[in-house]
């Protein structure tokens, strides 16, 4: 992140060089006028828009110190801009006197015998004190002074001659170069404590820590919880009051740690740490970490759950599939009927069309829905580590393999269901290995000699033509015709319109769900513009789209152009590109006219051939018949 600095010049010339100086080397500073309280404004409004760092000079950098929070860099007025002040001074005649806050004119005494001059020297503590001392300095006698802006202006006023300490390039350059310097360990030290408050935040483990009088220092919300004390109650107080029963101050006094401890504090069991911290050598303070402990027990009976159902569950149901598509409904009744079997099930269709909730589908509605439900995609491994996973491994069977052996797949899928997606994927070696399985319901694990019966039904999965991949020799024929016993074809969503809203909706509300965020709807617009899609990546692209919706929607309902836009359409036609032509209609109405519109201009195109109508708009004859009603062939 870009540094940001503010320069506030007490007086014209120096916002004149700041800027040139900027110029020559390229340095991106705001340069703003403004003298003591005027500087003091203008340098609190910077800080109120992020400026990491301020410069300024003389009581205005003064000033600005004691008003702000942010680092107060002074341009250093040099012995050298004395000299040449007072040389101009001596130029107009007469008693000479020097006032100015102790940061520009400290050290001028030195100066009176380099010079050879008699100079009279007044400090200024306050911005209010000014007008006073010099009024009370030019009725003493003194016809020239010299000093900061203040100074010069109103010396002026009481008819004595003004010269301005003024600064040079370098000193500007210099102060400059430091406040880089600063803004960036400034923006270093942030970063680090904001680190530092996350992890406490967000930690598991209650953490309360003491410094090397038994202060609190540190107490994060989880030991707010845990304990029951709140930090602002606890921070800054000795820990023996706190918490009396922590035992933390002995642990800083005895410097040995004590991990793993069980303990009560009121009606809470904790397991702790407690840790002496130690800097060179010396205890400075003592941390202590605890853990509720039926939150631990109750983690490790989350993850002992997670390990053991990973991968070997079927979370959907036939109720999870959303149609009002009659060929979608037809293909979800001849599914429902072979889940009822034990049959081999290929399910063939697009990437994205939902093979794998189908899949489930099929096994939870089966007498094997009690068994595990194992799931492998066949093209997300390479063949060695597909071989071995689907079959198995003895011990010593390959270099790396685990000592014990390791069961396959089909093993872990014994009294259910094995999903192998994308089964076209699979090399002919493994083809042939699968096929023996199949037919013989018994596997050998490799580097094995013992042959392992296994109950598993397969139901299988693919986005290719199978029937080419056995002409073209990339499939075995024996093991197609061995899968090919049921089959299913899932309709890609472009044939199937009529469900985008109610999926839309559903992936809509559950994002939203999902991700603690307002519920959202989509206007007519919109679902107008979702269902005017292709969708190549059919579901599948539909979810992740109207997740990137209900997150990048900030108000309630999602417009017809964030679609649009997000779709990557400028224009508001829909193309419906259909083997034998194009269909063009104009986004007008409700989405009914809009599918109405394109029935008939279809008709029209095929000369009122219902059939062939259907055939194109990918429905059926009789959908078509009830949304246009009788009266063509």
């Amino acid at each position: 992140m870009e540094l940001r600095i503010g320069l506030v010049a007490p007086y014209p010339r120096l916002a004149e060089l700041a800027i040139e100086v900027c110029r020559e080397l390229g340095e991106d500073l705001e340069v703003r006028r403004g003298d003591l309280s005027a500087g003091v404004e203008v340098a609190r409004e910077m800080q109120s828009r992020g400026v990491d760092v301020v410069i300024s000079r003389g009581g205005t950098a003064l000033a600005i110190e004691q008003a702000v929070d942010i680092p107060v860099i002074p341009i250093q007025v040099t012995g050298f801009d004395i000299v040449r002040a007072i040389h101009a001074a001596k130029q107009l005649g007469g008693a000479i006197g020097v006032i100015g806050f102790k940061n520009v004119i400290y050290g001028t005494e030195g100066i009176q015998d380099a010079l050879g001059v008699s100079l009279r020297l007044i400090y200024l503590e306050h911005e209010s004190d000014a007008e006073e001392q010099i009024a009370a300095a030019v009725r003493g006698g003194l016809q020239v002074i010299v000093g900061d802006a203040i100074s010069a202006r109103i010396t002026a006023k009481y008819g004595a001659k003004g010269v301005l300490i003024e600064s040079g390039k370098e000193a500007i350059i210099k102060a400059i170069e430091e406040a880089k310097h600063v803004a960036t360990v400034r923006r270093r030290e942030r970063q680090r404590a904001e680190e530092f408050k996350a992890i406490l935040d967000f930690a598991y483990e209650g953490i309360v820590a003491i410094d090397q009088f038994g202060v609190v220092k540190v107490f994060n919300p989880i030991a707010e919880r845990l304990l029951g004390v709140s930090a602002a109650r606890a921070i800054g107080r000795p820990i023996t009051e706190v918490l009396p029963g922590v035992g933390l101050d002995l642990v800083r006094a005895s410097g040995r740690p004590e991990l793993g401890a069980v303990q009560r504090l009121g009606s809470t069991l904790i397991v702790s740490n407690r840790v002496p911290i130690t800097v060179g050598g010396e205890i400075v303070g003592a941390v202590f970490t605890f853990q509720d402990v039926s939150r631990i027990q109750q983690v490790e009976k989350e993850v002992r759950r997670e390990l053991y159902l990973k991968g070997h569950v079927a979370k959907h149901t036939f109720d999870d599939i959303i149609t009002v598509d009659d060929t979608m409904r037809e293909v979800i009744a001849r599914a429902q009927r072979f889940a009822s079997t034990d049959s081999t099930v290929l399910i063939s269709g697009e990437t994205g069309t939902g093979k794998e909730l189908f899949a489930q589908s099929i096994h939870n509605a089966s007498r094997r829905r009690n068994g595990p439900f194992v799931a492998v995609n066949c093209a997300a491994l390479p063949e060695s580590l597909l071989e071995s996973e689907l079959f198995g491994y003895e011990e010593g069977a390959f270099t790396g393999s685990r000592k014990g052996g390791k069961p396959g797949l089909f093993e872990l899928a014994h009294g259910g269901t094995i999903f192998l997606d994308e089964i076209g994927d699979m090399s002919m070696q493994i083809q042939a290995r699968l096929l023996r399985v199949l037919e013989q319901r018994e596997v050998m694990r490799l580097g094995g000699d013992k042959v392992l019966p296994v109950d598993v039904r397969v139901i299988a999965a693919t986005h290719r033509d199978l029937r080419r991949a056995v002409n073209d020799g990339t499939f075995r024929a024996d093991l197609f015709y061995r899968l090919n016993i049921l089959t299913i074809a899932l309709p890609p969503l472009r044939e199937r319109t009529c469900d985008i809203p109610a999926l839309a909706e559903r992936f809509i509300v559950a994002s939203c769900r999902n991700l603690g965020i307002p519920q959202k709807r989509l206007s007519s617009g919109a679902i107008t513009a979702l269902v005017s899609h292709t969708w190549p990546g059919n579901v599948r692209e539909l979810r992740n789209v109207c997740e990137r919706l209900a997150v990048g929607v900030e108000s309630r309902e999602i417009d017809e152009e964030t679609v649009w836009k997000l779709l990557g359409r400028d224009d508001h036609a829909t193309e419906i590109t259909q083997p034998e032509g194009t269909v063009t209609v104009a986004i007008e109405g409700g989405l009914r006219q809009i599918e109405n519109e394109i029935m008939r201009q279809v008709l029209r195109k095929v000369g009122g051939d219902r059939t062939e109508a259907a055939r194109l708009l990918g429905i059926n004859r009789s959908t078509l018949w009830r949304r246009l009603g009788a009266g063509t062939k």
